[in-house]
Parts: structure tokens; sequence; C-alpha cells
């Protein structure tokens, strides 16, 4: 039987390498934002949108925990990356609507977005952006094939394994690659 403070060494150890940009000591709080972005996820799923007050919290709760305990210089450089984030995917929906007359993203992946890169990093999120994409592309493509086509696709929950997938395989190199 695995001792419960080998369980919690390996946990502490996979969610610290999860989110490279954040105090080792601050793994719990990499955890719960980790489950609140799986939870928008669900409701993104399962609603079409993502809950302001789930992100809120969780960027409201990395913020001071990066300003309590590192210094709130780099609290607010992470805060100014993610909702730099965040604005670029606002600013390419608005030139795409201003184009097209109908969204290209939706404002939930926008702060979905916004939370992700506050805690996980600018690169773990534009990877899950990507393995996101792709999941979904494909997800449409099978759905098509079966004769069933989707008209809108909650992008978040592909957002979220993207993340998970960036995280794992960013945390574990493959030698020789």
């Amino acid at each position: 039987m695995v001792s419960l403070s080998l369980l919690f060494d390996g946990l502490r150890l996979v969610w610290t390498a999860a989110a490279p940009d954040m105090p080792p000591a601050l793994w719990m709080v990499t955890l719960t934002v980790w489950g609140i972005l799986g939870i928008a996820a669900l409701i993104d799923a399962l609603k079409k949108i993502v809950p302001d007050p789930l992100i809120l919290l969780g960027a409201v709760g990395v913020t001071a925990a990066l300003g309590f305990a590192v210094s709130w210089e780099v609290a607010a450089q992470h805060l100014r990356l993610a909702l730099a984030s965040a604005l670029i995917i606002w600013a390419i929906n608005a030139l795409w609507y201003a184009r097209f007359k109908r969204d290209a993203l939706g404002m939930g992946d926008a702060k979905w977005t916004l939370l992700a890169v506050l805690c996980f990093g600018p690169v773990r999120a534009l990877v899950a952006w990507g393995g996101g994409a792709i999941l979904a592309v494909f997800v449409m493509g099978v759905a098509r094939l079966a004769g069933r086509r989707l008209s809108q696709v909650s992008f978040a929950p592909f957002l979220f394994v993207g993340l998970s997938a960036a995280s794992w395989i960013l945390s574990h190199p493959i030698d020789g690659l």
C-alpha cells in the first residue's frame, strides 16, 4: 500500500511542474486553479457559459497567493500577461465580428485563458489552444462523418484537455527531443 506521504509528495511534484512560473510552495494553488478551470469547462459544455465568479475567484486567489508568497510586482506581472492574453482574444473576435458579423470566439474562452495564463503561464496556454483546436476539429469531423452537424462547439472543454496535456507533456520532456 502506498503511504499518504508518498502520494502527497507525488501530487506536489506534479502540480509544481505543471506551472513552472509559480513558486513550488504554491502547488496547491495550481491544483485548485486546475480544478476551477475543469469545472468552468464542464459548465461551458453543459450550459454554454464560462461562469465569471469562478474565473474571478481563481484570478484573485492566484494574484493574492503570488503577492503574499513572492511579491506584488511578480503578481502584477502575471496579471498583466493574463489580461493581455484575454485582450488579444477579445481583439481577434472583435476584428472577426467586424468583418463577418458573427463571433469567432466566445468571451468565455478569453476569461478561461486569462486564468490559465495567470497560473500556468503563456506557453502552456498557447499549447492548450493548439491542442484544443486540433481536438475540436477532430470531434467536429467525427460528428460530421456520423451525419451530425455541430453548429456551435463549447471550446473550454477542449482548452482544458489541451492544458492538461500541455502541462503533462511540457513537464515530462522526452529524452532525445
